[in-house]
């Protein structure tokens, strides 16, 4: 199921000349206003002009969490603030939280794409899709529930926790659609089992799962 089939279904040449064209795009935005990767850049002796394929995408520094966290909180934003409508963080748990800051075009490119995801994931306008990801900092949420309202679908902002509340809106609320980190799905799993509530009682036909690695035996 496609979400823009006219842009996921492009022919390989015209994809690649897409990303080569977005790629230089941004190595010049950020070499012209970030001094951190300019710095990169005159280490290695490379300027934006000279990455003319996506074969040269060898040639580019990486950028490390600690690069995130040594420049926090504002350190490799490329616009001023007052173009930035949105700022995002991660907990900081392991360190200086890695900040995200986003712009206008950032939201609506954002919802764009992962009203991509949701599509492929079967979900549809008709659906109503409960979100388990807390609402605040962590990025998720917001990004999930912007691209359900993108394509449509009824959101429920349910945030996380309470699994027992979740599992009485899933139900009275016919949800279809969940999404959650993959150990939270199991934990909503292992408490209906407890609680005894027949799966008849539901409507879910999706679950959108991420945020966390997981094995092969988790998704079993």
């Amino acid at each position: 199921m496609y979400w823009e089939p006219d842009n996921e279904c492009m022919h390989r040449e015209e994809l690649e000349q897409l990303q080569l064209e977005r790629l230089q795009a941004t190595l010049n935005r950020v070499y012209g206003r970030v001094p951190f990767y300019r710095k990169k850049f005159d280490a290695l002796g490379i300027t934006p002009e000279d990455i003319g394929s996506l074969n040269d995408l060898a040639r580019l520094p990486f950028t490390s969490k600690a690069d995130l966290r040594d420049n926090y909180p504002y350190g490799l934003f490329a616009v001023p603030m007052r173009e930035v409508v949105r700022i995002h963080a991660s907990s900081g748990t392991t360190g200086a939280p890695t900040v995200v800051g986003y712009t206008r075009n950032d939201i609506r490119t954002w919802s764009n794409l992962v009203a991509r995801v949701i599509a492929m994931g079967g979900v549809t306008k008709d659906d109503v899709i409960q979100i388990a990801f807390g609402y605040g900092l962590f990025t998720g949420a917001f990004g999930l529930h912007y691209g359900a309202e993108r394509i449509g679908a009824s959101v429920i902002p349910a945030s996380s926790g309470n699994t027992t509340r979740q599992i009485k809106i899933m139900r009275d609320f016919r949800t279809t659609a969940l999404v959650s980190t993959p150990s939270y799905a199991l934990l909503i799993g292992d408490t209906l089992r407890e609680t005894g509530t027949p799966l008849s009682s539901l409507s879910l036909k999706w679950g959108l799962f991420g945020a966390e690695p997981w094995s092969d035996a988790m998704r079993q």
